[in-house]
């Protein structure tokens, strides 16, 4: 019979917390999933980091050709691979304001709750095309 360390219990515990925030913010981003304020700290840096090179026309298609798909799929290839220049060069925080700024264009609305990666919320946001 195994033994439970309090460091496994503890382990348990923090596990079963983030599973539970996972789930915490289901849906689509159309169910507001990011907040006014995040979106427009977002702006500057995807206007000096990101408008050159990507416009909403350009994520209305992104996110179309990504239908269903978790929102985390797109957060991280965008934190992996963006800027093109330096990629992985913003904090995430700057990330996470990016994109809450790019479902702002593409006409998704605001809510209650910022985007954060690290609540593993995103993985059960889906993406769902943009209103033509």
């Amino acid at each position: 019979m195994k033994k439970f360390t309090y460091g496994m219990l503890t382990a348990t515990f923090m596990a079963a917390g983030l599973a539970g925030a996972a789930f915490a913010q289901t849906g689509t981003i159309k169910d507001g999933v990011y907040t006014a304020e995040q979106a427009e700290a977002g702006q500057p840096v995807y206007e000096q980091r990101c408008s050159a090179c990507h416009n909403a026309d350009f994520y209305k298609t992104a996110l179309s050709n990504r239908n269903n798909q978790p929102l985390l799929y797109l957060f991280e290839e965008i934190l992996g691979t963006m800027p093109a220049d330096m990629p992985g060069s913003l904090t995430d925080q700057e990330y996470q304001q990016v994109l809450a700024h790019i479902l702002q264009i593409t006409g998704f609305p605001a809510g209650d709750t910022e985007l954060d990666y690290y609540s593993g919320s995103m993985e059960s946001i889906r993406i769902v095309p943009p209103e033509s």
